[in-house]
């Protein structure tokens, strides 16, 4: 068969507009290319600045660092021998999780008065900072906390900036940015503040129960014993064979066989501050001398043994923190220091206890949080070496309940609640009202998909509609919510269905989560369409781009239905590249992700690093020539709702018998070509814009109708004039 001309026409414009295509692509790779040396220069997170040198940073006069605590981990900052403060990690102490399902690591200073010194950050996998905003948004941001002290309430993103009359602080969010800006927030307060309760003084609530001050009466220590008062806790040897896994004499080197190893181990301890308990423990005098050491809010635990094992590790220093003990309650672990009680004087335990060893008075802060009157765990973490190479473990864990009567109930300051919600909770409560229209949108677009024939029977009202609607989904769906969807948020729900889903990732954004789900529901019922053909802001601007070319008469460009089938196969292969990427490395899938337009058209509104801003323009330029260009064969978030759209139950646009044949009008009325010769209607590429509907519905258009028509209209005649 000979080409037509016309074909030669055609296939001269699709080649055209491949080569046109893959510059595009070529600019891109450019643009990520010449902008990536940007990033890393700027951007901390490559910075290779060693963690020791960046506290020096936040703090200028320190002159060492001592070693990480365990309890909390955080490094202790001295000036000479002036504790200035502590240094952190985020991630040591907290797990939010970012836009990205990723937590932000940030290393934060505080100072003996729990003052911010300083915040830098570690890492970070934010891709609106990463590839959109650039890394100055997020370091002005972060660079309002030195100076606030961690207790501080802090408001982010308020109407207003600086501190209201009540103290609260209010900080300039970055717009774009708000889930981020608020999880970074959250992240930098939780962890100072576990920082400050360990560490600082003054930083914790009133203790729920305190020790009665006036309850003494002496009591011999059999009695102590027998009402719980003192704890004998016995692990007999068969107890820490079974645990370790091996014989005792496996450890010969760390038994004690001053005493029989048949007796085990027996560890003593007690609460202190209770008179009753800690008066008939120390004496009345070095009762008093302990209640003067401590320092209010504080708690004293006596803690002593004897047998086959020491309780404190070989190592342990007086004043400092034990590593084979610590103590914890409702899970939670609570710090305990030795406070060196016996080091001028000798401890006056009874005759009984003459061959007790390691007696020691461990006090743990206010700041902790502990109950006294509730149970509180004592755990004894053995690691015993076998020889040089091999050292086995064990857990052990005793109960310790004291009565209610020993306590007063403290009646604690009344608490704001709002903070104790979870975060993804009090976003929603701050987005009410831009919730609150996106679901009267969503409702008026699925009343009119249900009940189209309807709607679609006047042809110029319902365009006002179709107009008014994508509007809205440009301005306020679009640059005002930045509800734009992406093949980003594909890759962030795989690699949270790989890594073990959590919900509370989708749930920091409300307008991207509704929208998700809508979008997930109508994929079942309509096909991928009714997003994008309703919903997605950059395809509302393209078909504004498109009204535009209409106005001004451009001449589109015919792309011949072989070119157009293969073209069609683009957008999938674009697809499957980057969702399998993602899974290689995640920073790159999201740098190959900059093929969307939609960060640099929608959420930065063409305020960016020009070779994206290029890119995006020309792509809204093709779409002068070619109807939606971008959406029918490059976009990947379309492909990959064509996939799970294949699934949809109802073929819902209405079809005459006669589309196809004869009748061909909707198929070349169709911009995207979704609609095939035959009359059948592709709901994989279908964008379900209604203009099909609309035909069919009006007497005007619609062939088969006006053919109908005139025939009523002919019988009607006729048979006025046979009846006259």
């Amino acid at each position: 068969m000979v080409p037509t001309k016309s074909d030669v026409t055609l296939s001269r414009s699709a080649r055209c507009l491949c080569t046109y295509y893959w510059l595009l692509v070529l600019l891109i790779c450019l643009a990520i290319i010449r902008a990536t040396p940007a990033w890393a220069e700027n951007d901390i997170i490559f910075r290779d600045t060693a963690i020791e040198d960046r506290i020096l940073e936040i703090f200028p006069k320190a002159t060492r660092l001592d070693e990480k605590l365990a309890h909390p981990p955080a490094w202790p900052v001295y000036q000479l021998n002036e504790l200035l403060g502590y240094a952190f990690e985020s991630n040591d102490l907290v797990d939010l999780p970012g836009f990205s399902g990723d937590r932000v690591n940030l290393l934060i200073g505080i100072n003996t008065a729990g003052v911010l010194e300083g915040v830098q950050i570690i890492h970070h996998h934010e891709p609106i900072f990463l590839h959109g905003l650039g890394p100055e948004p997020l370091l002005e941001f972060v660079n309002q906390y030195p100076g606030r002290k961690v207790s501080d309430r802090i408001i982010v993103g308020g109407k207003k900036s600086g501190t209201g009359t009540d103290g609260t602080a209010y900080f300039d969010g970055v717009t774009k940015a708000t889930v981020s800006v608020i999880v970074i927030n959250d992240t930098i307060l939780s962890s100072s503040l576990q920082v400050a309760r360990a560490m600082l003084d003054g930083f914790s609530q009133s203790p729920p129960a305190t020790a009665i001050t006036d309850n003494y009466e002496p009591k011999p220590w059999q009695e102590l014993l027998q009402l719980g008062y003192l704890k004998r806790w016995h692990i007999a040897p068969d107890m820490l064979e079974a645990q370790l896994g091996q014989s005792l004499d496996s450890y010969a080197v760390d038994l004690n066989f001053d005493y029989n190893p048949e007796d085990g181990l027996d560890i003593y301890y007690a609460y202190l501050n209770s008179p009753i308990i800690g008066r008939n423990l120390l004496g009345e005098q070095e009762f008093a001398r302990l209640t003067e050491k401590l320092k209010p809010g504080q708690h004293a635990l006596m803690v002593f043994s004897r047998g086959i094992l020491s309780y404190l590790e070989d190592e342990f220093r007086p004043g400092t923190v034990p590593n084979r003990i610590s103590i914890t309650q409702e899970g939670l672990s609570m710090p305990m220091r030795d406070i060196n009680f016996y080091s001028y004087s000798n401890s006056l335990l009874p005759a009984e206890y003459e061959d007790v060893e390691n007696i020691n008075v461990f006090v743990i802060n206010s700041q902790t949080g502990l109950d006294p009157s509730g149970e509180i765990a004592l755990n004894l973490n053995l690691t015993l070496p076998r020889n040089h190479l091999i050292s086995d473990s064990a857990t052990f864990t005793d109960n310790y309940q004291l009565p209610k009567k020993l306590f007063n109930e403290a009646i604690l300051p009344e608490v704001d609640q709002s903070q104790n919600k979870p975060l993804w909770q009090r976003i929603w409560e701050n987005r009410a009202a831009d919730i609150l229209v996106l679901l009267l949108g969503l409702t008026v677009l699925t009343v009119v998909f249900v009940y189209q024939e309807k709607f679609t029977q006047k042809a110029k009202l319902f365009a006002w509609f179709r107009g008014g609607y994508l509007a809205f989904t440009l301005f306020f769906i679009g640059f005002y919510t930045q509800g734009q969807l992406s093949v980003v948020n594909i890759y962030t729900l795989l690699l949270e269905i790989y890594n073990g889903f959590s919900l509370d990732v989708f749930l920091l954004d409300p307008i991207i989560f509704i929208l998700w789900v809508y979008t997930a529901i109508s994929l079942v019922i309509w096909g991928r369409g009714l997003f994008c053909g309703w919903l997605c802001p950059f395809g509302a601007l393209q078909e504004a781009v498109a009204w535009v070319g209409t106005k001004l008469r451009i001449k589109q460009w015919k792309i011949t239905p072989s070119w157009h089938r293969r073209l069609l196969w683009l957008k999938y292969v674009i697809l499957i590249v980057l969702v399998g990427m993602s899974f290689y490395s995640l920073r790159l899938a999201e740098q190959m992700a900059e093929v969307e337009p939609f960060k640099t058209a929608i959420t930065l509104v063409f305020v960016r690093y020009w070779p994206f801003v290029l890119y995006a323009i020309a792509l809204l330029g093709l779409g002068l020539f070619v109807h939606k260009f971008y959406c029918r064969y490059i976009c990947p978030l379309g492909a990959g709702l064509a996939v799970v759209g294949k699934l949809h139950i109802f073929e819902w646009l209405s079809r005459r018998k006669e589309c196809g044949t004869p009748c061909q009008l909707c198929h070349h009325r169709c911009g995207i070509n979704a609609i095939e010769p035959s009359g059948k209607i592709d709901y994989d590429e279908c964008i379900q814009c209604l203009e099909c509907v609309v035909i069919l519905r009006d007497d005007s258009q619609c062939a088969p109708a006006r053919v109908e028509k005139k025939r009523q209209q002919r019988e009607q005649i006729q048979a006025v004039q046979v009846f006259e």
